[in-house]
């Protein structure tokens, strides 16, 4: 057996927690393994090693890592796992702590793809040089079907008052052009026909190596990829919009007319005690802008309920925003206290349960909003890639169109004759809602829509 190789069938469990960021850390990871021969798995039974792929950004994730890492040391003494290994956003932010909290794991290291990789494979016996670079390896990808993420870049300059990710990812990093084309390039030789762009503000991207955001260059190269259909555009800073963008967003058929904006309020004394950069009059103007230059334009956004010392009547205000905007998706959180930044320090904390309810009271609003939407799309015509995934009892698969996004989205589930298979493409009509899904059946004969 040459010498780089494992011992035979040697078997490594990756378990990822978190966002999609950390779903390509944790691809580069197996496809480091995968290199020199390591089985990838998401399963304990039969590993050797587990890797932990942790995030760190709210109390819920923290508690949801530590709580993983404690079942799965649990197990080291019952089969044939050997070792631990923790990695990620938490143990980046907290890992001396850790080392003292958990010596049930016995290696704890931050956001390394190489470093974790090395520690496996030397768990295993395995010699690990050379490694060949993490930042091209995507030979194994963790999504399904035929659509993949691309990051862009890592970090973030913005240091929104309530965020942590700065202290964990450190300030912003732009992939250059030339890698984000070549591992787009490799990702669609590999069959891959959407990607979603992601950074922490993809807005960003560029102008730490240019001066000024390049994002709209980037996006007219990508969709010139030849087996590339859709490019969607996911975490964008709505300070950081710009004229070129939306002219990409509007005029290029590839990319999909769809904009994860994440807003986290509306209230003017809110957004500036966040540290936004946005006032809601610049919200507003924004989203008109959107609506009106992007045909079809299907809207996501991201809120946070009981930042410090908001007012019953500054949530009021937050709803009947939501009213008002009849957002396509929306995403809420409860405020979450985190040590280190400067929202942790501020007076008027507003109570956990208080922070939960108004969540909730939010996301009920907006759940009658998206089942309106939903119903409103009947007979529309659209096209849908196929995704992984049960059928229903009815038989109906599941898709997405343009407007939904992987991961966060509702589904369209399709019937009909002749139901492509995952990672092909059908065009169909919505025939009915199910609640937040649509409901679509492939059409027959000749279709000229989009």
């Amino acid at each position: 057996m040459p010498k780089h190789q494992p011992e035979p069938h040697a078997k490594v469990a990756l378990l990822t927690l978190g966002c999609a960021k950390n779903l390509v850390d944790s691809e580069q990871i197996a496809s480091l393994l995968a290199s020199r021969g390591v089985e990838v798995t998401h399963e304990l039974e039969g590993a050797e090693v587990a890797i932990i792929n942790t995030c760190g950004f709210i109390e819920p994730a923290k508690e949801e890592a530590i709580e993983l890492i404690l079942d799965v040391s649990a197990r080291k003494s019952e089969g044939t796992l050997r070792r631990l290994i923790v990695t990620g956003c938490l143990s980046e932010r907290y890992g001396e702590e850790l080392r003292g909290l958990l010596p049930e794991a016995d290696d704890i290291l931050g956001i390394d793809p190489e470093a974790t990789a090395t520690l496996a494979l030397r768990a295993l016996g395995c010699p690990v040089e050379p490694l060949p670079s993490a930042l091209m390896l995507r030979s194994i990808r963790l999504t399904p079907g035929a659509w993949s993420y691309l990051r862009i870049a890592r970090g973030c300059d913005n240091r929104c008052a309530y965020c942590a990710i700065p202290f964990i990812r450190g300030p912003l990093r732009s992939r250059p052009h030339a890698e984000v084309i070549e591992g787009a390039r490799y990702l669609a030789g590999q069959g891959v026909k959407e990607l979603n762009v992601i950074g922490q503000d993809t807005a960003s991207y560029g102008v730490d190596l240019e001066g000024g955001p390049r994002l709209h260059a980037l996006l007219r190269e990508l969709c010139r990829i030849d087996g590339l259909e859709w490019v969607r555009l996911l975490y964008v800073h709505p300070a950081h919009v710009y004229d070129e963008l939306i002219e990409v967003l509007a005029g290029e058929e590839k990319v999909c007319p769809y904009l994860d904006l994440p807003l986290q309020h509306i209230n003017d004394r809110i957004l500036e005690a966040m540290g936004r950069k946005v006032t809601r009059r610049d919200v507003e103007r924004l989203i008109a802008d959107l609506r009106d230059r992007i045909p079809g334009l299907t809207l996501r956004t991201t809120l946070m309920t009981g930042f410090p010392g908001e007012t019953e009547r500054e949530f009021e205000e937050l709803l009947q925003f939501v009213r008002d905007a009849r957002f396509d998706r929306v995403g809420c959180f409860a405020y979450s206290q985190e040590e280190g930044t400067a929202a942790a320090k501020l007076p008027a904390q507003v109570p956990l349960r208080v922070r939960q309810q108004r969540c909730a009271q939010l996301m009920s609003l907006q759940q009658d909003i998206a089942f309106e939407l939903a119903a409103a799309r009947v007979g529309q015509r659209t096209v849908v890639l196929m995704e992984e995934g049960r059928p229903t009892d009815d038989g109906l698969r599941p898709a997405r169109s343009p407007h939904e996004a992987p991961d966060v989205d509702p589904l369209v589930y399709v019937g009909g004759e002749r139901v492509p298979e995952v990672g092909e493409f059908a065009q169909v009509e919505i025939v009915g809602a199910a609640g937040y899904d649509s409901i679509a059946e492939v059409l027959s004969g000749d279709w000229d829509g989009a």
